[in-house]
């Protein structure tokens, strides 16, 4: 006749194991929720800063227009100067 000490052994063990996987799916979900929350917050901040640069690199771009526009109207006054 089989002995019921093993299989309870067996049985228990399973259990164990069971649980214990459980509990690593469970860690590993959570721990994929903080890795997308981080990636989140990076993407945010790179699209800020992105966002950032691009005005102003605007304004940049805008005070070179307002600056070469101020240089052809000089040049222009010096020519009609010196042709009157």
């Amino acid at each position: 006749m089989c002995s019921v000490k093993p299989l309870i052994t067996l049985l228990a063990t399973a259990t164990l194991v069971s649980l214990a996987a459980c509990n690593t799916v469970q860690g590993i979900r959570q721990d994929a929720h903080v890795v997308k929350d981080k990636a989140l917050d990076v993407k945010d901040a790179v699209v800020d800063k992105a966002i950032e640069v691009k005005d102003k690199t605007v304004e940049g771009g805008k005070a070179v227009g307002q600056s070469v526009g101020s240089g052809l109207e000089k040049a222009g006054e010096a020519v009609k100067g010196a042709i009157n």
